[in-house]
């Protein structure tokens, strides 16, 4: 209790101790309220109903209308044309045109191209590259790796799965349902309709056309055509280009480079590994099934 009294009496000690900082005035104070805002109301749509549609009123059975049969056209014969006959076309001969002779191409000698003689390529020997024989790798023997001998798997015996006999599934029998005899449709024998008989059409016969012979064209002959006789081609001979004597190349021996004998890889024998002989799996034989008879 005297650990209470003393809290007590130091929170009373803060209390007076503390300046107070006065009441608090709202900026609002002695103002009206502000007014409550409310939305607007909404209406609610209104809801399109489609007119309904009348139902037509049934139409009145009209009877039949009889119609007389159409009688075929008559076609009058159209008299005979004239055409009169065709004259042949009159081709009138065209004057020779004189063309003059060609000349022939003259060429004109090309002076002959002095090429210099090319100077055979140089090559400079090369020195003898000393190569370091090459070491042998070597292999560190690795050590036997022991491999624990597999243990065979141990299956457990599974219990007899006890299963009830099936019974054969039984079918109700259907009521019988008794189906009315089909009628015959009937069929209302019409009434005959008259037709009257068809007249053949008459065809009058035309007059035969008269045709005046035809001629055979006429062709007049073409004059002789004069061609000068065309003169040969002279073709002046070419001088003579001289090429000087293509000299061989000349190769320069190489000295022979020194190469050390190969020294042949030496391999390290391996330990052998041993092995533990493997044991034979074992197998637990299984208890039998009992099956229920089927019935």
């Amino acid at each position: 209790m005297g650990f209470t009294n003393l809290v007590v009496l130091l929170l009373g000690v803060v209390a007076l101790t503390v300046p107070s900082l006065g009441t608090y005035e709202s900026p609002n104070y002695g103002k009206p309220p502000a007014p409550v805002h409310k939305p607007p109301e909404v209406k609610p749509t209104p809801i399109y109903n489609p007119p309904k549609k009348e139902k037509p009123e049934p139409k009145p059975y009209k009877p039949p209308v009889y119609e007389p049969p159409k009688k075929p056209p008559v076609y009058e014969p159209k008299p005979p044309v004239h055409e009169p006959p065709k004259k042949p076309p009159v081709y009138e001969p065209k004057p020779p045109v004189h063309e003059p002779p060609k000349r022939p191409p003259m060429y004109e000698p090309k002076p002959p191209v002095h090429e210099p003689p090319k100077k055979p390529p140089v090559y400079e020997p090369k020195p003898p590259v000393h190569e370091p024989p090459k070491k042998p790798p070597v292999y560190e023997p690795k050590p036997p790796v022991h491999e624990p001998p597999k243990k065979p798997p141990v299956y457990e015996p599974k219990p007899p799965v006890h299963e009830y006999p099936k019974r054969p599934p039984v079918y109700e029998p259907k009521p019988p349902v008794h189906e009315p005899p089909k009628r015959p449709p009937m069929y209302e024998p019409k009434p005959p309709v008259h037709e009257p008989p068809k007249k053949p059409p008459v065809y009058e016969p035309k007059p035969p056309v008269h045709e005046p012979p035809k001629k055979p064209p006429v062709y007049e002959p073409k004059p002789p055509v004069h061609e000068h006789p065309k003169r040969p081609l002279v073709y002046e001979p070419k001088p003579p280009v001289h090429e000087p004597l293509k000299k061989p190349p000349v190769y320069e021996p190489k000295p022979p480079v020194h190469e050390p004998p190969k020294k042949p890889p030496v391999y390290e024998p391996k330990p052998p590994v041993h092995e533990p002989p493997k044991k034979p799996p074992v197998y637990e034989p299984k208890p039998p099934i009992h099956e229920p008879p089927k019935n």
